[in-house]
């Protein structure tokens, strides 16, 4: 093995679960420079020495004495190369070592001390698309001499007047280690961070350096907010440490005060800008948490401020402009993709109350929508934007949608879908564009915002759809549908309305059951539709015959049966579709009453039913109901309508005889004489004679012959 030009040094204990990834990572880099790996074992019993060895070049013991600087000097102590750089077990090395690797050959690196490299802080398991990125000091020249200092949160002591530091901003050391460090799984972590720093702190109780390093492992636990007391109190007193590490420390302050509704949060916010305005922790962080406190109050005014300083440190941040050095203390909050999208769509909201559309549509424009929350807030906002102004909100619209159908990663592509198909249709709705229609800032429906996705889904289609009365267009359209359980059924509806042809060739019986089912939701409206076009569909094909079939079953099965007129046409639209359809279907060896339990309940009713109504028209009233009441027995779920047509038919109302109507009239002549109040007329109304001829009186029902028992 050639002299080794790099040491790479891990210390490690009962790390089965990421040694080997880590240890894995480094082969990359090992490839372009030589390198050796030095790895010290402080007790490992889990099988994490024996991936240990598989891969280290120098393994040793290291008996454990609550000192992360002791081990890791101990490892730097067998080292050869002439840079070090240190790992920890849960971090795992980026595959692009180019920059890494090509510092390491160059000529420039021997006027330097030391290079910070970037940590990125993975917060959830498996999800690599959100993470803080840190900029700490990872590795040093050997020949400086320098060793490591602090029993926890180790680090590197240089000399008075600094390090000579090189920033490798494109090397990139992944990192899962925090991932539940704040909840129950990470307690024991936390709680040996805590004795190592409560010891410290006993020497040197007012250091704000070991404050903030407290503050940091105890998040969750109860003594967390004495210990942001303490920190803040050590800043306003200018102890050891309070320039460097107090801008972070009042980040926690605020975040602390939101978190546990502390009284000091507004104190504590307007010092960090007082004592720290160009800090990031102050202008990110502490900006974002100030935005978020007013929006809840409904302050928009007050948010925008906060939200511009946010978004323009932000910018400065991304660019490497600003105190980047001063980020070593700790990570910052605000940088991730959650806190910057929330800040986009939230800001958004403030500005439109603030009557600034424009700057509101730009940054909506801006969203990368990473998860189905933020689809759905990002359209519910588009959507009112589309309802309340005339922006043009087409790019923001197709921006979002290009990113959802072009997400890589299959499982978040199909969350995200779902979030927009769950969102988007409620824009097409009756009763939503009633409401959008009666607001006095109305300019347009919020379906229209879908309109730029026309040809690209079918919540595009339907937006067309829905600007569409042309039939010859709404066929078009209608043809391009390739997933009708994605396609508005308001949309659907306004197209058949207006008479365009369904169904299309491919449509299963299954999938037709289901349209119409889904269009029987709009009542009145989809009931008119079946009646008239049904019936039409019968000297159809097969398929046209099926989907009235369909359209009739979901409107029987749907309809109230409080409408006589409306109930009555639809029981006739009923019989003379299934009538026709089982006919086609079945055998006359089956259609009998002998075999006809064989057909679908439904079937076997409009069989019935059929019968039913050739006796009426027949003049045969008993058969009429005894038919009724048959297929009732063979399909019970019909009894609603079955007791409709048994109230409602004309036919099994008697006709009132000459002498019972001039009873009526003079019954009727001697109320008008009367105070209906009077308690004889009320007596009277209670009388068998009254009862008799109540109906030609007050205009109700007559009596029913055959009618069903409740």
């Amino acid at each position: 093995m050639p002299k080794p030009f790099l040491s790479i040094g891990i210390i490690f204990k009962n790390e089965i679960r990421c040694l080997e990834r880590c240890l894995k990572s480094l082969a990359p880099l090992r490839e372009a420079v030589p390198c050796e790996l030095v790895m010290a074992d402080t007790g490992s019993d889990d099988g994490s020495r024996e991936i240990a060895e598989k891969y280290a070049d120098i393994i040793f013991d290291f008996h454990w004495i609550n000192d992360f600087a002791a081990a890791r000097n101990a490892v730097m102590d067998r080292c050869s190369g002439r840079w070090y750089l240190t790992m920890d077990a849960d971090e795992w090395l980026d595959e692009d070592v180019k920059e890494l690797s090509t510092f390491l050959r160059s000529n420039n690196r021997k006027d330097l001390d030391v290079c910070t490299v970037v940590i990125r802080n993975y917060a959830e398991a498996d999800n690599f698309e959100e993470y803080n990125d840190f900029l700490t000091i990872r590795m040093l020249r050997m020949s400086t001499k320098i060793r490591y200092e602090g029993a926890v949160h180790e680090l590197w002591r240089g000399p008075e007047d600094g390090f000579v530091n090189k920033t490798l901003s494109h090397t990139i050391l992944h990192h899962d280690g925090y991932v539940g460090l704040n909840d129950e799984s990470g307690k024991a972590k936390r709680r040996r961070n805590q004795e190592l720093l409560e010891a410290q702190l006993e020497q040197d109780p007012e250091n704000v350096r070991l404050l903030l390093q407290y503050i940091e492992s105890s998040r969750p636990d109860p003594q967390h907010v004495d210990y942001i007391r303490r920190g803040v109190a050590a800043v306003e007193e200018k102890k050891e440490g309070w320039q460097a590490f107090g801008p972070a420390v009042f980040r926690y302050a605020v975040l602390a005060a939101r978190d546990n509704d502390l009284p000091e949060g507004d104190e504590w916010t307007a010092r960090a800008m007082e004592l720290f305005p160009d800090s990031f922790y102050s202008r990110i962080d502490i900006a974002f948490l100030a935005f978020i406190n007013c929006w809840e109050k409904k302050r928009f005014a007050e948010c925008i401020p906060w939200g511009e300083m946010y978004m323009a440190a932000l910018e400065d941040h991304d660019a490497g402009r600003g105190d980047q050095v001063a980020l070593r203390v700790s990570t910052l909050l605000g940088t991730t993709h959650q806190w910057r999208q929330k800040m986009l769509t939230s800001m958004a909201v403030a500005y439109r109350e603030e009557d600034q559309p424009a700057q509101a549509v730009r940054l909506l424009e801006k969203v990368e929508a990473l998860d189905g929350d933020l689809v759905g807030e990002t359209l519910k906002n588009l959507q009112e934007w589309q309802v309340t102004t005339d922006e043009d909100t087409a790019p923001a619209m197709l921006r979002l949608y290009d990113r959802i159908v072009g997400e890589p990663n299959e499982k978040r592509a199909k969350e995200l879908m779902t979030a927009f198909l769950q969102t988007a249709p409620l824009a097409f709705g009756p009763d939503v564009r009633e409401k959008e229609k009666a607001r006095e800032d109305f300019h347009r429906y919020s379906y229209t915002l879908y309109l730029p996705l026309a040809g690209k889904c079918e919540v595009g289609t339907a937006a067309a759809v829905m600007e569409t009365e042309d039939v010859q267009k709404l066929d078009e359209l209608l043809g391009t549908v390739n997933k009708w359980g994605d396609l508005s059924v308001s949309a659907l509806l306004h197209a058949l309305e207006k008479g365009a042809s369904f169904p299309p060739a491919d449509l299963r019986t299954e999938e037709m059951d289901h349209t119409a089912k889904r269009l029987a939701q709009y009542q009145g409206r989809f009931y008119d539709v079946a009646v008239q076009t049904a019936p039409e569909l019968c000297s159809g094909s097969w398929r046209q015959l099926t989907w009235a079939r369909s359209m009739v079953f979901a409107a029987v099965q749907g309809f109230d049966w409080k409408d006589e007129k409306r109930g009555l046409a639809l029981a006739e639209a009923f019989v003379k579709v299934v009538g026709t359809f089982v006919s086609r279907c079945y055998t006359p060896e089956v259609l009998c009453e002998e075999n006809i339990t064989i057909l679908p309940s439904l079937h076997r009713f409009g069989w019935y039913s059929g019968r039913a109504f050739a006796a009426l028209e027949a003049g045969d009233t008993a058969g009429y109901v005894r038919l009724l009441r048959a297929g009732l027995e063979t399909c019970p779920e019909m009894k609603v309508m079955v007791e409709f047509l048994t109230e409602h038919t004309p036919q099994l109302r008697p006709s009132p005889s000459q002498e019972l109507v001039a009873l009526a009239v003079q019954v009727r002549t001697l109320l008008a004489a009367y105070d209906p109040e009077d308690p004889a007329v009320a007596a009277l109304k209670q009388s068998p004679v009254y009862q008799k001829v109540a109906y030609l009186i007050e205009g109700a029902e007559g009596p029913v012959m055959g009618g069903i028992a409740q």
